[in-house]
């Protein structure tokens, strides 16, 4: 080939090279999502974990599903369904799920300590009164589980944030639910024997798996792909006033609810400490490598004694613990990008609806 033709050769192909560097990354598809809750407004952590969700391109909310646990299922549904009006998202169809565990019966220590789960009476209105035009579908959460995840088959990741009732009632209903799921990000359990393993409603066990611990059985032995975000790596993640007042200084329909719930508590007490449980949770759909993961076998204790609800986990299945499965556990996360990243995304422009 001739000289002159090689260099032409040579800068066309460095040219190409040049504009496909150049040129944009293609849009990945955002992640199909559902939203499993037992809902309340802030400061409560699954609205907290929310606004995150609902500021986040790279996801895809097909639906919300409401369940019994932090409050009564149908507090929860009132509330979603007032925030969801307050913020612009009345576009999200919202379900009612399950108003109780499968089995838990609620005992009079219950009533004494936090949740809702164990009664359902008529909801109180919620902050500024019940929604005035949203109301949740008339298919219920089990239903639609099932439907949604026939419709999309390995496509769908339920990002559930309470008792995993409606998720076990799936699986009871559609045998084929648990091989179409693409995955389970569960806020749930302690692992012992990693550290900071303590349960937060009995001394062993956590609030949500306590709640329902045959449901959170059921589901982590379904042989779906998890990815568990328990209360070892939540109580890494520390928010503050610091934090509060970083976020507030955003005028968004987001950032008024969170200044009008909040508010009020870092004014009375500035030392203030509060965990976040399921923004750890829905952060790592978006950024996954902001939290560290090892893999162990989890299972929890469905026998009715002092480990009711609890938890266990290990590198290796040990005797007793034959049903466990391997899953992804959340151990740490990156602090500094983790706060970055979810107030950058708390305080963004309302997103417009798809």
């Amino acid at each position: 080939m001739p000289t002159g033709r090689r260099r032409q050769t040579s800068l066309g192909v460095a040219l190409l090279c040049f504009v496909l560097a150049a040129a944009p990354a293609a849009a990945q598809p955002a992640q199909k999502i559902i939203f499993d809750t037992d809902f309340a407004f802030p400061p409560q952590d699954d609205s907290m974990a929310l606004f995150f969700v609902l500021n986040s391109p790279e996801l895809d909310v097909l639906g919300i599903t409401t369940v019994a646990g932090n409050r009564s299922l149908n507090v929860g549904t009132a509330d979603v369904l007032k925030l969801l009006e307050v913020t612009g998202r009345a576009d999200i169809p919202v379900y009612e799920g399950a108003a109780a565990p499968l089995l838990h019966v609620g005992t009079a220590w219950d009533t004494k300590v936090h949740g809702g789960w164990f009664s359902n009476p008529p909801a109180p209105a919620p902050p500024g009164g019940f929604a005035a035009k949203k109301a949740a579908e008339r298919q219920g959460a089990v239903d639609y589980l099932v439907q949604t995840v026939r419709a999309h088959p390995k496509q769908v990741t339920i990002l559930a944030l309470g008792p995993l009732t409606n998720i076990a009632m799936a699986m009871r209903m559609d045998t084929g639910f648990a091989a179409n799921v693409k995955q389970l990000v569960i806020m749930g359990g302690a692992v012992a024997a990693l550290p900071d393993g303590a349960g937060n409603h009995t001394p062993n066990a956590e609030f949500n798996f306590y709640v329902d611990p045959e449901a959170a059985q059921i589901v982590l032995r379904s042989g779906i792909p998890i990815l568990l975000s328990p209360l070892n790596v939540s109580r890494k993640a520390r928010f503050t006033k610091e934090w509060y007042d970083r976020i507030v200084v955003a005028d968004t329909p987001i950032t008024r609810l969170i200044r009008e719930h909040l508010g009020p508590r870092f004014a009375k007490r500035p030392e203030t400490v509060m965990l976040m449980y399921d923004q750890v949770a829905a952060v790592s759909l978006v950024a996954p490598s902001l939290v560290k993961t090892v893999d162990y076998f989890v299972d929890v204790d469905a026998n009715p004694g002092a480990n009711y609800g609890v938890s266990v986990g290990g590198p290796e299945i040990w005797p007793g613990g034959e049903g466990a499965r391997k899953m992804q556990v959340q151990t740490d996360l990156d602090w500094d990008r983790f706060i970055r990243l979810y107030i950058e995304r708390v305080t963004a422009p309302a997103r417009p609806r798809r």
